[in-house]
């Protein structure tokens, strides 16, 4: 190269390296990363649960960096295989499933144990309710056997609760008329047309659906309870004992016995521990307001909330958790007691819980599993990204958000059975109202 060019090359050198060295010394900004969350149906309890999350990690995003977002699914096993995809980052799932899926039984029978899954938390719980037609003779679970009954829509958590339920009773499936198809939206419906005699769902209480069906159907809630409940109990750790609590509902004056699932939010253990220690973080200093989000959730304390030994622990779940002093969960100080203000009965079943600053990707389509290989599963398309608006704490505190009816009341006191209240709206059939609550629909 010709000398001058090189002088004048060594002189810019010379004028820019003080620039050069100032901006190099300047601190990086992390980059922000953004999780989803799969869910369930709309008019569920797992969908309005994962907007919650996502609204409170989201008003705070300008100082940790994530962003949120919430997908509605088909349910449990949907959100398994779009975990296993990478489709999501972050995933509620029913207890049992998540059982199966990390031992490969159950509807993963055949499958390779999934040992790439991690528990964060666990969260509330969802009762498997059976109801039966204003016009069917079943008061009792014995008076099923033979009736036209929806065990769930196949690939679903529904399905696999009732089936193990079948299982205890020493039922099969042809034991049962099989019901006409039904789309996976009102395959409860026949409760209301008279093509059903029964159904069974997993569901959190108080829902939305089960409302409008015993409103407007009379559909009946039946106890689900004896002998064979109480040996299924004790052979499978991640069921337990539970009750419907009275007047929830149009005509259910009474109390049922069931039992439980929990609901668990779940991660791959490849999910950066930095994004786990933030939502961690940011729903222990904001607790309070998370159990106010959705009437499932009020009982919810950073005990219940601790991930049961199904998986193994995320490890950013390990390190310590930030204490939260009694007087920050509740207004008494005290622990809740489960209750909730009903929502008007004119509520649309289909109808979502809107959730501010918690942007919803669509459902996936209904009947998806998980692949044999974790590396792939097959999906739908999904129409435009939406986001829904939220009520205020200003509407919170007057119990006046949109089909998320209010704020439970305290619990007093914890119990092994998880017994589910609430407070009927005035003018209301049987001193009850429908309230969202986990989806009728096949999602759970």
């Amino acid at each position: 190269m010709h000398p001058r060019p090189l002088r004048a090359l060594s002189r810019l050198l010379h004028l820019t390296q003080p620039w050069l060295v100032a901006v190099l010394a300047l601190p990086l900004s992390a980059a922000p990363a953004y999780v989803t969350i799969g869910t369930g149906a709309l008019n569920g309890v797992y969908y309005p649960t994962g907007g919650a999350i996502c609204r409170l990690l989201n008003d705070d995003s300008a100082s940790h960096g994530l962003h949120c977002t919430v997908q509605s699914t088909s349910g449990s096993i949907a959100n398994l295989a779009a975990l296993a995809k990478g489709d999501i980052q972050l995933a509620l799932v029913q207890s049992d499933v998540l059982f199966h899926a990390a031992h490969g039984s159950g509807p993963f029978a055949g499958q390779a144990p999934n040992d790439q899954l991690r528990s964060l938390l666990r969260l509330h719980n969802e009762s498997l309710t059976l109801l039966a037609s204003a016009t069917s003779n079943i008061t009792t679970l014995a008076d099923i056997e033979g009736k036209r009954v929806d065990l769930g829509s196949p690939n679903s958590g529904d399905r696999v609760t009732s089936q193990a339920l079948l299982e205890a009773m020493g039922w099969r499936a042809t034991d049962f008329t099989l019901p006409p198809v039904a789309s996976p939206g009102n395959r409860l419906e026949g409760l209301c047309n008279g093509t059903l005699d029964a159904a069974f769902l997993v569901a959190g209480h108080p829902n939305q659906g089960i409302g409008d069906l015993t409103g407007r159907c009379q559909a009946r809630l039946i106890p689900i309870e004896g002998e064979q409940i109480d040996k299924l109990l004790k052979q499978y750790p991640y069921y337990q004992r539970s009750r419907i609590g009275a007047n929830l509902y149009p005509g259910q004056t009474s109390s049922l016995a069931t039992f439980a699932v929990t609901a668990e939010l779940v991660a791959k253990a490849s999910l950066p521990e930095a994004e786990v220690r933030t939502l961690r973080d940011v729903l222990s200093r904001h607790l309070k307001q998370f159990t106010r989000l959705h009437p499932a959730l009020t009982t919810l304390t950073p005990e219940s909330m601790q991930a049961g030994d199904i998986l193994p622990l995320h490890p950013g779940m390990l390190d310590a958790v930030p204490t939260l002093l009694p007087e920050s969960l509740t207004p008494s100080g005290a622990e809740a007691t489960s209750g909730a203000l009903a929502t008007a009965p004119s509520a649309p079943t289909s109808a979502a819980t809107p959730l501010e600053g918690a942007e919803v990707l669509p459902e996936q389509p209904a009947g998806a599993t998980l692949p044999a290989s974790s590396d792939a599963v097959a999906t739908g398309q999904a129409p435009a990204l939406t986001t829904l608006p939220v009520p205020t704490e200003a509407d919170i505190a007057q119990g006046s958000q949109p089909d998320a009816a209010g704020i439970a009341t305290p619990s007093a006191a914890k119990s092994t059975e998880q017994v589910t209240t609430a407070t009927p709206a005035p003018g209301s059939p049987s001193g009850a109202s429908p309230v969202t609550g986990e989806t009728p629909a096949p999602a759970q």
